[in-house]
């Protein structure tokens, strides 16, 4: 299985889409300019795109919009610095930072961030250097000569164009130490293409495919939606986005960027059940169920306070859980290495943190909350089942315990808060 690694982090590729919801803290982004410069409004919107079923959260200090004033590195960082310091433990997702300043990179990568979304279209050994010193992930964009008001000509059509690029980016990268596996291609959706190109790209994304690297599409609320859809206000240019990314998951995009996160989530998920082969549902496409190992957490003991009466979430009681999470294990077994696997070490942390966090009347919205919280966090996982005792319910009756056992697959995920 391919995968888009970055420090301590895996995406495994082919499996589903990825979405990498947007925050800029910018005073001149092109449709949502200065709405988060607030470090505490950034870290509320971060917060929201994690609810909401981000897999990464990607932050950009500057504006890459057509005619935009580019902003010393300096600057960058200082609107940078507050707001990763602020999400320091408290993301809950990867972070990814978008700039193309080297010294930036290195400091928010020293920062915590994993990830460098470079938008230059350049070959930076420096840039890449840093990269490799901190095993982090890069995704290296093609952006042609031209911007988008005077695109750039290809001789050779831009397919040839993206693919010279992304073959001379990933030599150069690999040269200065960058892991393949840390390596994630952006065809660039509106910087240097007309709109015939952008159209192009996203009906043949395929075609752009080199390696085994990670492929990333960002067209949300661009000119390239905004032409066929006749909407002149970026913020309206949701569904037409939804359409675009489409196209590009029917073209196996790994990743896709977005400011619209929650329908982003949905439309992804939708697609992924049309195009691709929906190994984390256990079905194959001849509709046989495919055979799926397990790792099984069971009698995990969690004292919490969850409950209807009233004494239930002032004074508590325990609960116990039994975890069963269906998933591919060929290669860890093969392997032998922990990086391979999903660790039950870390499994029965994320269990207690979300059987503490909150408090709920049901153990039945316990339960689910449980097993949302394993499949998103948790890619490898294709299906979890969840039971969830209490075995001082207070009920008049003798009894062991009283339970509830749900069973979630991966394409059924939805995301709390979002349903009413």
């Amino acid at each position: 299985m391919n995968r888009f690694i970055f420090r301590e982090r895996s995406l495994e590729l082919g499996r589903r889409t990825y979405v990498m919801g947007i925050l800029n803290v910018t005073p001149d982004s092109f449709s949502d300019g200065g709405l988060f410069l607030d470090p505490e409004k950034a870290v509320r919107r971060a917060e929201q795109i994690r609810e909401e079923g981000a897999d990464i959260l990607d932050i950009g200090a500057q504006s890459t919009r057509p005619g935009h004033t580019p902003v010393s590195p300096d600057e960058e960082w200082s609107r940078l610095a507050p707001v990763l310091t602020a999400l320091e433990g408290r993301a809950g997702l990867p972070i990814s930072v978008d700039t193309y300043y080297p010294e930036v990179a290195a400091r928010a990568l020293a920062a915590g961030a994993d990830i460098i979304n470079d938008v230059s279209g350049e070959i930076h050994p420096e840039m890449f250097s840093c990269i490799a010193e901190y095993r982090a992930g890069y995704i290296a964009m093609h952006t042609g000569s031209g911007d988008a008001d005077h695109p750039a000509e290809y001789p050779d059509g831009v397919f040839a164009d993206v693919r010279a690029f992304f073959e001379r980016a990933c030599r150069e990268l690999v040269r200065c130490g960058v892991l393949e596996e840390n390596i994630c291609l952006d065809v660039g959706i509106g910087f240097g293409k007309t709109q015939e190109q952008n159209l192009a790209l996203l009906r043949d994304l395929k075609e752009t495919r080199i390696n085994d690297c990670a492929l990333l599409v960002g067209a949300s609320r661009k000119r390239v939606v905004a032409i066929p859809s006749g909407e002149s206000e970026p913020q309206r240019r949701m569904p037409g986005t939804v359409a675009a990314h489409t196209a590009a998951i029917a073209g196996g995009a790994d990743i896709i960027r977005v400011h619209d996160v929650w329908q982003s989530v949905q439309a992804a998920r939708v697609a992924d059940a049309i195009y691709r082969t929906a190994p984390r549902s256990g079905i194959n496409r001849q509709g046989r169920r495919n055979i799926m190992d397990k790792i099984i957490v069971k009698g995990l003991e969690i004292f919490a306070y969850h409950g209807v009466n009233p004494e239930e979430k002032e004074n508590g009681q325990p609960f116990i859980i039994d975890a069963e999470c269906a998933l591919d294990l060929t290669i860890p077994c093969a392997s032998d290495r922990v990086e391979d696997t999903v660790s039950y070490a870390k499994i029965v942390k994320t269990l207690t943190r979300v059987m503490t966090e909150n408090k709920y009347d049901l153990i039945e919205r316990a339960a689910q909350v449980c097993a949302d919280a394993v499949l998103w966090e948790y890619p490898a996982v294709m299906s979890v089942r969840i039971t969830l005792k209490k075995p001082q319910a207070p009920i008049q009756a003798k009894f062991e315990c009283m339970a509830v056992e749900i069973e979630r697959h991966a394409h059924q995920k939805f995301k709390r808060g979002i349903q009413k």
